[in-house]
């Protein structure tokens, strides 16, 4: 047995009593949870800082990993996006695929011990089977005519078939609002209610978003005219992106709403009272890094919304690093609360990915890994201990 203390233990919830003391077996499992004088002084480890269950990752792109510095920073979502689009494919698949193990790697170093993973191909799969990270991936799907739903959908299924197969969690999800029809978006939040699965989108990265759906303007008129795809079909609905789609999204399935960085007050009032398990993810160093600015995450805590944490891809991303979000978050919105922080990278990705009987929470019988937290607020180090 090992016996682990630190100045503070956060549980996944709230930090534990002072003095607590954690008793872990070799497997890292958690066989009690004890009172400082309930053991020998002497057998105790004592580490300054703060030990955490390990980090749920709860957005990730893996498949994109290969595009570490190829993609300019602060271009804007639109010439983003272009830009993966244009250099996806450059490098020989066994290229990517040596991108995703280093990446997994890292991940690994970083603490983290559960990913929700975006794929759009099945280039992932092998590297998800070696890891011993737990990997839910989200097969995305991509449509925004709505007479092409169902080919599209009928062939994600068929990909979500592959990752079955190959005995990894996955289901179905949408890319975006600019680019699936409500029409697909049902289908997909459907078919991961059928299966109680959750699923996830990503929602107002961009401003031109709600500009788009309003009024049918702005830069992604640009995005679609670039890559010769005709939208006339699509009509403004007066709305923002978030409130045209939030009544696609079937209400009893857990949906990860992703980045939300225009996301306003409105928006998410109207959200949360028709959608009972939304959670919000934050991935402030791709926001910083693909728009040069953050969602108002004061706002989203105000609104007591369910927080998640992300790290996005490498191509949007120096690293794949929780507490390096949780870092960012700190300095340049500091009032959130460190409880807040740490349940919203442990706790609640875990209950997003319905993994709570597993990860992100220190109880007894659990084997949530654990992390030591060192250093001072805004310069946080993570070392993975179990």
């Amino acid at each position: 047995m090992r016996y682990i203390s630190a100045d503070h233990i956060f549980s996944g919830k709230e930090f534990l009593p002072t003095n607590s003391v954690l008793v872990l077996n070799h497997h890292g499992m958690i066989s009690d949870i004890i009172p400082q004088e309930a053991t020998e002084f002497s057998n105790i480890e004592r580490f300054e800082g703060i030990i955490s269950p390990g980090f749920i990752n709860s957005h990730c792109h893996l498949e994109l990993s290969h595009l570490k510095n190829i993609i300019k920073q602060h271009t804007g979502i639109i010439d983003f996006g272009l830009g993966v689009m244009k250099h996806r494919d450059d490098v020989s698949i066994e290229i990517q695929q040596e991108a995703m193990r280093q990446a997994d790697q890292e991940m690994q170093r970083q603490g983290i011990v559960a990913v929700g993973d975006i794929s759009n191909s099945s280039s992932s799969i092998q590297v998800k089977q070696n890891s011993t990270l737990h990997y839910h991936t989200f097969v995305e799907l991509i449509a925004l005519n709505p007479e092409r739903a169902n080919l599209v959908f009928g062939s994600g299924k068929e990909l979500l078939a592959e990752f079955h197969k190959a005995k990894l969690s996955a289901s179905l999800v949408a890319h975006a609002p600019y680019s699936v029809s409500l029409e697909l978006i049902k289908k997909i939040t459907d078919n991961c209610h059928d299966s109680d699965q959750p699923t996830s989108i990503h929602n107002q990265e961009s401003n031109e978003e709600n500009n788009f759906f309003k009024f049918k303007s702005g830069d992604y008129l640009r995005l679609y005219d670039t890559i010769n795809v005709p939208i006339n079909y699509f009509k403004a609905t007066g709305k923002s992106s978030l409130q045209t789609i939030i009544s696609s999204l079937h209400t009893e399935v857990n949906t990860l709403l992703v980045h939300n960085t225009f996301s306003n007050k409105e928006d998410i009032e109207k959200a949360e009272q028709l959608h009972s398990k939304l959670f919000w993810c934050l991935c402030p160093n791709a926001n910083l890094y693909i728009e040069n600015t953050l969602p108002n995450i004061n706002l989203l805590y105000s609104q007591n919304c369910h927080l998640t944490i992300g790290t996005d891809s490498l191509a949007s991303n120096k690293g794949l690093s929780i507490i390096e979000e949780i870092n960012s978050i700190i300095k340049l919105q500091p009032h959130i609360p460190l409880e807040i922080l740490l349940s919203a990278a442990t706790h609640q990705g875990a209950k997003f990915l319905k993994l709570e009987n597993s990860f992100g929470m220190i109880e007894k019988a659990k084997i949530p890994g654990i992390n030591h937290i060192s250093g001072n607020a805004g310069n946080y180090k993570v070392v993975k201990l179990y």
